[in-house]
């Protein structure tokens, strides 16, 4: 990719950075979990664009999407504990990922971000809070920076940081 042509790379990750604010940020309170669930979605498809203009689509993508998809929806449609579910298991997956393959991408750390965001929102509408580190957001910054944290470093240490040059990974 010549170097004219970087911020294609980084058009599918501020899409979904920027347009998962905007969805969050004006959706009612009584609609956050939902919201944030269809901005977890919008990431899921913005990744898979990323990932179509950093080096092509493979056939094997085809399936892992389709299923994050109608995993995705189908924790929608099962409300606030479907989306709590959910947001555990998309950070737990990217996660595991993103420490041991290395987070090139900018959505490697966009996503964890939201599936975080969704974790909280769930919480709050299921009345899951305490006090100290168990109020709603304490308990996942206190993960989520922890874990992008480990994923800089571990990225650093594959040394897989071309792709901010265009370079190939």
């Amino acid at each position: 990719m010549r170097a004219e042509h970087l911020w294609m790379r980084y058009l599918p990750g501020a899409v979904a950075a920027g347009g998962s604010l905007a969805l969050i940020g004006i959706a009612p309170k009584h609609r956050k979990v939902l919201i944030t669930g269809i901005a977890t979605l919008l990431g899921l498809v913005c990744m898979e664009a990323e990932y179509w203009v950093a080096h092509g689509f493979p056939a094997s993508e085809v399936s892992f999407f389709a299923v994050a998809v109608l995993v995705t929806l189908a924790a929608l449609f099962a409300g606030d504990r479907g989306c709590l579910l959910l947001s555990v298991a998309g950070f737990a997956f990217f996660t595991y990922v993103n420490l041991r393959y290395g987070a090139p991408y900018l959505l490697d750390y966009v996503m964890p971000a939201l599936y975080v965001s969704l974790m909280g929102y769930s919480r709050r509408a299921l009345n899951w809070s305490g006090g100290g580190l168990l109020l709603i957001g304490r308990l996942e910054l206190a993960v989520l920076i922890p874990v992008l944290a480990l994923m800089l470093l571990r990225t650093t240490t594959l040394a897989k940081w071309g792709w901010i040059s265009g370079k190939s990974w």
